[in-house]
Protein backbone atom coordinates (compact mmCIF):
# COMPACT_ATOMS: atom_id res chain seq x y z
CA UNK A 1 0.00 0.00 0.00
CA UNK A 2 1.27 3.58 -0.61
CA UNK A 3 0.27 6.41 1.48
CA UNK A 4 0.10 9.95 0.32
CA UNK A 5 0.00 12.59 2.75
CA UNK A 6 0.34 16.90 2.76
CA UNK A 7 1.52 18.53 5.05
CA UNK A 8 3.43 22.03 5.84
CA UNK A 9 3.82 21.63 9.47
CA UNK A 10 4.94 18.00 10.50
CA UNK A 11 4.01 14.68 10.34
CA UNK A 12 2.94 12.46 14.05
CA UNK A 13 4.76 8.54 13.24
CA UNK A 14 2.49 7.86 16.26
CA UNK A 15 -0.56 8.77 14.28
CA UNK A 16 0.24 6.29 11.63
CA UNK A 17 1.74 3.27 13.77
CA UNK A 18 -0.74 0.70 12.30
CA UNK A 19 0.52 1.88 9.04
CA UNK A 20 4.05 1.48 9.82
CA UNK A 21 3.42 -1.70 11.42
CA UNK A 22 1.70 -3.26 8.56
CA UNK A 23 5.03 -2.50 5.83
CA UNK A 24 3.08 0.90 3.89
CA UNK A 25 5.25 3.00 1.81
CA UNK A 26 4.79 6.87 2.82
CA UNK A 27 4.69 9.78 0.27
CA UNK A 28 4.80 12.70 1.58
CA UNK A 29 4.56 15.87 -0.10
CA UNK A 30 5.95 19.27 1.63
CA UNK A 31 4.17 21.86 0.57
CA UNK A 32 6.95 23.92 1.25
CA UNK A 33 10.69 24.34 0.14
CA UNK A 34 11.79 21.88 2.30
CA UNK A 35 10.37 22.38 5.96
CA UNK A 36 9.36 18.78 6.98
CA UNK A 37 12.23 16.12 8.05
CA UNK A 38 11.22 12.92 8.52
CA UNK A 39 14.18 9.92 9.55
CA UNK A 40 12.45 6.77 8.99
CA UNK A 41 13.13 4.34 5.69
CA UNK A 42 9.57 3.75 4.75
CA UNK A 43 8.80 7.33 4.32
CA UNK A 44 9.53 9.72 1.18
CA UNK A 45 9.08 13.54 1.43
CA UNK A 46 8.72 15.74 -1.49
CA UNK A 47 9.26 19.38 -1.73
CA UNK A 48 8.41 21.83 -4.32
CA UNK A 49 11.96 21.88 -5.73
CA UNK A 50 11.00 18.45 -6.34
CA UNK A 51 7.70 18.84 -7.92
CA UNK A 52 9.65 21.35 -10.34
CA UNK A 53 12.82 19.34 -11.35
CA UNK A 54 10.69 16.72 -11.67
CA UNK A 55 7.46 18.46 -13.82
CA UNK A 56 9.11 21.64 -15.58
CA UNK A 57 6.64 23.89 -16.94
CA UNK A 58 3.43 21.15 -16.05
CA UNK A 59 4.28 22.04 -12.62
CA UNK A 60 0.94 24.09 -13.20
CA UNK A 61 -0.85 20.97 -12.31
CA UNK A 62 -0.04 20.80 -8.89
CA UNK A 63 -1.50 22.77 -6.76
CA UNK A 64 0.23 24.81 -3.37
CA UNK A 65 -0.06 26.13 -0.31
CA UNK A 66 -3.31 24.17 0.88
CA UNK A 67 -3.66 20.41 1.42
CA UNK A 68 -4.51 19.71 -2.85
CA UNK A 69 -0.81 19.33 -2.61
CA UNK A 70 -1.23 15.68 -2.26
CA UNK A 71 -1.80 15.89 -6.40
CA UNK A 72 2.25 15.47 -6.77
CA UNK A 73 1.92 12.67 -4.15
CA UNK A 74 -0.77 10.74 -6.61
CA UNK A 75 1.64 11.55 -9.19
CA UNK A 76 4.38 9.85 -7.85
CA UNK A 77 2.40 7.16 -6.67
CA UNK A 78 1.24 6.33 -10.22
CA UNK A 79 5.26 6.47 -11.45
CA UNK A 80 6.18 3.78 -8.92
CA UNK A 81 2.93 2.01 -7.99
CA UNK A 82 2.01 -1.72 -9.40
CA UNK A 83 -1.43 -2.03 -11.25
CA UNK A 84 -3.35 -3.65 -8.72
CA UNK A 85 -1.74 -1.41 -5.47
CA UNK A 86 -3.92 0.21 -3.35
CA UNK A 87 -3.51 4.21 -2.85
CA UNK A 88 -4.70 5.74 0.64
CA UNK A 89 -4.71 9.59 0.82
CA UNK A 90 -4.64 10.88 4.84
CA UNK A 91 -4.86 14.76 6.23
CA UNK A 92 -1.59 15.26 8.74
CA UNK A 93 -4.03 15.74 11.82
CA UNK A 94 -5.86 12.02 11.40
CA UNK A 95 -4.72 9.82 13.50
CA UNK A 96 -4.89 5.81 12.28
CA UNK A 97 -6.48 4.10 15.94
CA UNK A 98 -8.01 0.82 14.07
CA UNK A 99 -4.83 -1.24 14.08
CA UNK A 100 -6.37 -3.61 11.24
CA UNK A 101 -7.53 -0.37 9.26
CA UNK A 102 -5.08 -1.89 6.39
CA UNK A 103 -7.02 -5.31 6.07
CA UNK A 104 -10.58 -3.69 6.23
CA UNK A 105 -9.22 -1.37 3.45
CA UNK A 106 -8.45 -4.28 1.06
CA UNK A 107 -12.12 -5.75 2.66
CA UNK A 108 -14.11 -2.50 1.29
CA UNK A 109 -12.34 -2.27 -1.51
CA UNK A 110 -13.31 -5.48 -2.84
CA UNK A 111 -16.42 -7.32 -3.97
CA UNK A 112 -18.07 -7.82 -0.70
CA UNK A 113 -21.93 -7.14 -0.76
CA UNK A 114 -22.90 -3.89 1.30
CA UNK A 115 -25.83 -1.83 0.97
CA UNK A 116 -27.01 0.32 -1.16
CA UNK A 117 -27.87 4.50 -0.48
CA UNK A 118 -31.28 4.96 -1.62
CA UNK A 119 -32.50 8.88 -1.44
CA UNK A 120 -34.38 11.58 -3.35
CA UNK A 121 -32.29 13.73 -5.59
CA UNK A 122 -28.65 13.75 -6.83
CA UNK A 123 -26.94 14.98 -3.85
CA UNK A 124 -26.59 12.09 -0.86
CA UNK A 125 -25.28 13.62 2.45
CA UNK A 126 -22.84 11.00 3.84
CA UNK A 127 -23.04 12.17 7.23
CA UNK A 128 -26.62 9.81 6.86
CA UNK A 129 -24.05 6.99 7.52
CA UNK A 130 -23.82 8.07 11.47
CA UNK A 131 -26.55 6.58 13.78
CA UNK A 132 -25.75 8.66 16.82
CA UNK A 133 -25.69 12.09 15.01
CA UNK A 134 -27.83 15.23 15.05
CA UNK A 135 -30.47 16.18 12.16
CA UNK A 136 -29.49 18.75 9.50
CA UNK A 137 -25.78 18.59 9.22
CA UNK A 138 -23.97 18.33 6.36
CA UNK A 139 -20.79 18.16 4.92
CA UNK A 140 -18.39 20.65 3.40
CA UNK A 141 -19.60 20.99 0.01
CA UNK A 142 -23.13 19.72 0.02
CA UNK A 143 -24.64 22.53 -2.34
CA UNK A 144 -27.29 24.81 0.03
CA UNK A 145 -29.49 24.85 -2.98
CA UNK A 146 -30.66 20.94 -1.92
CA UNK A 147 -30.63 21.29 1.50
CA UNK A 148 -33.99 22.44 2.75
CA UNK A 149 -36.16 19.91 0.87
CA UNK A 150 -33.35 17.61 1.52
CA UNK A 151 -34.66 13.83 3.16
CA UNK A 152 -32.88 11.34 4.92
CA UNK A 153 -30.85 8.75 2.66
CA UNK A 154 -31.66 5.13 3.75
CA UNK A 155 -30.26 1.85 3.26
CA UNK A 156 -31.32 -1.04 1.64
CA UNK A 157 -30.52 -3.43 -0.82
CA UNK A 158 -27.38 -5.12 -1.66
CA UNK A 159 -24.16 -4.18 -4.43
CA UNK A 160 -23.25 -6.33 -6.98
CA UNK A 161 -19.72 -5.82 -7.97
CA UNK A 162 -16.31 -4.62 -6.74
CA UNK A 163 -15.47 -0.85 -4.90
CA UNK A 164 -12.61 0.64 -6.57
CA UNK A 165 -13.36 3.62 -4.39
CA UNK A 166 -13.58 4.51 -0.79
CA UNK A 167 -14.37 7.88 0.98
CA UNK A 168 -13.23 6.61 4.57
CA UNK A 169 -15.17 8.61 7.50
CA UNK A 170 -14.25 10.65 10.77
CA UNK A 171 -14.91 9.89 14.48
CA UNK A 172 -14.61 13.44 16.74
CA UNK A 173 -14.53 16.81 14.40
CA UNK A 174 -16.75 16.06 11.10
CA UNK A 175 -15.52 18.14 8.12
CA UNK A 176 -18.26 20.88 7.55
CA UNK A 177 -18.76 23.97 6.32
CA UNK A 178 -17.13 26.72 8.50
CA UNK A 179 -20.13 28.82 8.81
CA UNK A 180 -22.23 25.90 9.19
CA UNK A 181 -19.88 25.70 12.36
CA UNK A 182 -21.38 29.33 14.13
CA UNK A 183 -24.73 28.63 13.99
CA UNK A 184 -25.72 25.09 12.43
CA UNK A 185 -25.54 21.79 14.52
CA UNK A 186 -23.13 19.97 16.75
CA UNK A 187 -20.15 18.74 14.41
CA UNK A 188 -17.65 17.25 17.06
CA UNK A 189 -18.61 13.18 17.52
CA UNK A 190 -15.60 11.75 19.19
CA UNK A 191 -17.99 8.44 19.89
CA UNK A 192 -19.75 8.76 16.48
CA UNK A 193 -20.66 5.13 15.07
CA UNK A 194 -21.87 4.27 11.51
CA UNK A 195 -25.32 2.42 10.28
CA UNK A 196 -23.89 0.18 8.05
CA UNK A 197 -19.92 -1.03 8.06
CA UNK A 198 -19.61 0.50 4.29
CA UNK A 199 -22.41 1.32 1.94
CA UNK A 200 -22.26 1.93 -2.19
CA UNK A 201 -23.38 5.35 -3.62
CA UNK A 202 -25.84 4.45 -6.14
CA UNK A 203 -25.39 5.40 -9.84
CA UNK A 204 -26.10 9.30 -10.40
CA UNK A 205 -25.25 10.22 -7.20
CA UNK A 206 -23.13 13.00 -5.87
CA UNK A 207 -21.18 13.01 -2.37
CA UNK A 208 -18.67 15.74 -0.31
CA UNK A 209 -15.21 13.55 -1.56
CA UNK A 210 -13.15 15.01 1.66
CA UNK A 211 -9.87 13.90 1.04
CA UNK A 212 -8.95 13.47 4.51
CA UNK A 213 -9.27 9.70 4.38
CA UNK A 214 -10.03 7.97 0.88
CA UNK A 215 -8.72 4.62 -0.06
CA UNK A 216 -8.91 3.14 -4.37
CA UNK A 217 -7.54 1.25 -6.91
CA UNK A 218 -5.01 2.63 -9.05
CA UNK A 219 -6.74 2.59 -11.98
CA UNK A 220 -8.86 5.16 -10.90
CA UNK A 221 -6.06 7.38 -9.64
CA UNK A 222 -6.15 9.94 -12.80
CA UNK A 223 -9.33 10.92 -11.63
CA UNK A 224 -8.81 11.67 -8.14
CA UNK A 225 -6.80 14.56 -8.75
CA UNK A 226 -7.51 17.43 -6.43
CA UNK A 227 -8.18 20.89 -8.51
CA UNK A 228 -6.06 24.04 -7.85
CA UNK A 229 -7.26 26.31 -4.96
CA UNK A 230 -6.71 29.82 -3.27
CA UNK A 231 -6.88 31.48 -6.94
CA UNK A 232 -7.73 35.14 -7.19
CA UNK A 233 -11.45 35.67 -8.65
CA UNK A 234 -12.35 39.28 -7.47
CA UNK A 235 -10.55 41.98 -5.23
CA UNK A 236 -10.55 40.29 -1.80
CA UNK A 237 -12.14 37.20 -2.60
CA UNK A 238 -10.74 34.18 -3.50
CA UNK A 239 -11.69 30.39 -4.76
CA UNK A 240 -10.19 27.94 -1.94
CA UNK A 241 -11.09 24.72 0.34
CA UNK A 242 -13.07 23.09 -2.72
CA UNK A 243 -10.54 21.29 -4.44
CA UNK A 244 -10.96 17.54 -2.88
CA UNK A 245 -15.23 18.56 -3.41
CA UNK A 246 -15.29 19.83 -7.04
CA UNK A 247 -12.61 17.13 -7.66
CA UNK A 248 -14.89 14.88 -6.34
CA UNK A 249 -17.67 15.57 -8.26
CA UNK A 250 -16.08 15.16 -11.17
CA UNK A 251 -14.11 11.45 -9.90
CA UNK A 252 -17.71 10.36 -9.31
CA UNK A 253 -19.27 11.23 -12.55
CA UNK A 254 -16.29 9.59 -13.79
CA UNK A 255 -16.80 6.74 -12.17
CA UNK A 256 -20.91 6.39 -13.21
CA UNK A 257 -19.76 6.56 -17.04
CA UNK A 258 -17.18 4.10 -16.01
CA UNK A 259 -19.51 1.53 -14.18
CA UNK A 260 -17.08 1.51 -11.38
CA UNK A 261 -18.35 1.46 -7.35
CA UNK A 262 -17.86 4.34 -4.67
CA UNK A 263 -18.48 3.08 -1.27
CA UNK A 264 -18.22 5.24 2.20
CA UNK A 265 -18.05 4.31 5.29
CA UNK A 266 -15.24 2.50 7.02
CA UNK A 267 -12.31 2.16 8.08
CA UNK A 268 -12.90 5.54 10.11
CA UNK A 269 -9.71 7.80 11.10
CA UNK A 270 -9.87 10.25 14.15
CA UNK A 271 -9.53 14.01 12.41
CA UNK A 272 -8.18 16.04 15.70
CA UNK A 273 -7.41 19.84 14.18
CA UNK A 274 -10.01 22.73 12.72
CA UNK A 275 -8.83 25.36 11.52
CA UNK A 276 -9.91 29.52 11.89
CA UNK A 277 -13.63 29.42 11.21
CA UNK A 278 -13.36 32.86 10.50
CA UNK A 279 -10.58 32.52 7.73
CA UNK A 280 -12.25 29.48 6.51
CA UNK A 281 -15.10 31.45 5.51
CA UNK A 282 -13.21 33.91 3.58
CA UNK A 283 -11.92 31.06 2.20
CA UNK A 284 -15.04 29.02 1.49
CA UNK A 285 -18.04 31.66 0.76
CA UNK A 286 -17.15 32.72 -2.76
CA UNK A 287 -17.09 28.22 -3.87
CA UNK A 288 -20.83 28.68 -2.17
CA UNK A 289 -22.24 31.18 -4.54
CA UNK A 290 -20.42 29.33 -8.05
CA UNK A 291 -21.12 25.57 -6.39
CA UNK A 292 -24.55 25.04 -8.56
CA UNK A 293 -22.78 26.84 -11.80
CA UNK A 294 -19.53 23.99 -11.61
CA UNK A 295 -22.30 21.58 -11.07
CA UNK A 296 -23.55 22.18 -14.30
CA UNK A 297 -20.69 21.88 -16.11
CA UNK A 298 -20.06 18.24 -14.40
CA UNK A 299 -23.95 17.38 -15.25
CA UNK A 300 -23.19 18.68 -19.06
CA UNK A 301 -19.70 16.22 -19.43
CA UNK A 302 -21.37 13.01 -17.70
CA UNK A 303 -23.45 13.48 -21.26
CA UNK A 304 -20.33 14.33 -23.33
CA UNK A 305 -18.10 11.85 -22.41
CA UNK A 306 -17.83 7.77 -23.10
CA UNK A 307 -16.38 5.42 -21.02
CA UNK A 308 -12.75 4.62 -21.89
CA UNK A 309 -9.89 4.77 -18.94
CA UNK A 310 -9.48 7.56 -16.05
CA UNK A 311 -6.53 9.12 -18.15
CA UNK A 312 -8.27 9.31 -21.17
CA UNK A 313 -11.63 10.98 -19.39
CA UNK A 314 -9.79 13.62 -17.70
CA UNK A 315 -8.51 14.60 -20.50
CA UNK A 316 -11.94 14.84 -22.29
CA UNK A 317 -12.81 16.58 -18.78
CA UNK A 318 -10.04 18.94 -19.05
CA UNK A 319 -10.99 19.60 -22.78
CA UNK A 320 -15.29 20.43 -21.57
CA UNK A 321 -14.26 22.83 -18.92
CA UNK A 322 -11.73 24.80 -20.97
CA UNK A 323 -14.36 24.84 -23.78
CA UNK A 324 -17.43 26.08 -21.25
CA UNK A 325 -15.14 28.60 -19.56
CA UNK A 326 -16.36 31.23 -21.63
CA UNK A 327 -19.92 31.03 -20.68
CA UNK A 328 -19.57 30.98 -16.96
CA UNK A 329 -20.26 33.77 -14.52
CA UNK A 330 -17.49 36.38 -14.19
CA UNK A 331 -16.26 34.86 -10.48
CA UNK A 332 -15.91 31.34 -11.75
CA UNK A 333 -14.73 31.96 -15.46
CA UNK A 334 -11.49 33.58 -13.89
CA UNK A 335 -11.00 30.14 -12.09
CA UNK A 336 -11.48 27.73 -14.84
CA UNK A 337 -9.03 30.12 -16.66
CA UNK A 338 -6.58 28.83 -14.26
CA UNK A 339 -8.06 25.51 -13.65
CA UNK A 340 -8.64 24.44 -17.09
CA UNK A 341 -4.67 24.57 -18.26
CA UNK A 342 -3.77 22.96 -15.37
CA UNK A 343 -5.97 19.93 -15.49
CA UNK A 344 -4.51 19.75 -18.92
CA UNK A 345 -0.88 19.45 -17.83
CA UNK A 346 -2.15 16.65 -15.39
CA UNK A 347 -3.47 14.60 -18.21
CA UNK A 348 0.69 15.02 -19.72
CA UNK A 349 2.34 14.69 -16.32
CA UNK A 350 0.42 11.01 -16.20
CA UNK A 351 0.69 9.85 -19.84
CA UNK A 352 4.55 10.17 -19.19
CA UNK A 353 6.56 6.89 -20.20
Amino acid sequence: MLIVIPTSRSISLEYLQPLIDYGARFIIVDDSEGSVTIDHPQFSTYTWKDQNRMLGGDVIAIPRRNGACRDFGFYIAWRESDASEIVIALDDDCKIEDRNFCQRVETVLSDVPRPVATGAGVHFDVLDCYCNTEDNIFPRGFPYSHRATYRKWTFGGQSSGAVTFNLGLWRELFDVNAIDKIRGPKYCYPDAELHHESVVVPDGALISVCSMNMQFRREVLPAVYQLLMHINVMPGWVIDRYGDIWGGFILKMLMDIKGDLMATGAPMIRHLKEGSHERNIWQEHTCHLVNDEFLAIIEKARDEIKPAGYLTMMAQMAEIMDRERVNCSAILRRYLDVQAPAMKAWARILSRP
